[in-house]
């Protein structure tokens, strides 16, 4: 039986650079840079701000994404996006979803994984 990995970046807690992950994450804190999985679901939390790219088969934004959104299969926004948005399955926007940029739907998106150089996971805390 195969068990489900899930990473946590909670609240109060501050990463500046691109996190990348072969399984599911949730974000209650701040990420400065591109948030990225090849498999499962990324969640930004109702406290959670992403500035930057995030990127997963499954997406769900009740907080705050600053930069694009490239959903592989599925992409429920009822929080804040600023940035294009594309998405290959479907899309749901709840009652609370304010969006500023475009919406593009796609035939099939795959996984781009970052390119030889990509910088490294540094945590800072916040102060």
């Amino acid at each position: 039986m195969k068990t489900a990995n899930f990473s946590l970046i909670q609240a109060g807690l501050s990463v500046e650079g691109n996190i990348i992950a072969d399984h599911g994450l949730s974000c209650f804190g701040l990420v400065g840079g591109d948030l990225l999985s090849s498999v499962g679901l990324v969640h930004v939390g109702a406290e959670g701000l992403v500035r930057g790219t995030v990127q997963a088969e499954h997406v769900l934004v009740d907080g705050t994404v600053e930069g694009d959104i490239v959903a592989r299969v599925s992409l429920h926004i009822n929080g804040r996006v600023k940035g294009r948005i594309s998405y290959a399955g479907t899309i749901r926007l709840g009652p609370n979803a304010i969006l500023e940029g475009t919406i593009s739907r796609v035939s099939g998106v795959g996984y781009e994984a970052p390119g030889p150089g990509a910088e490294a996971l540094e945590a800072a805390p916040t102060i």
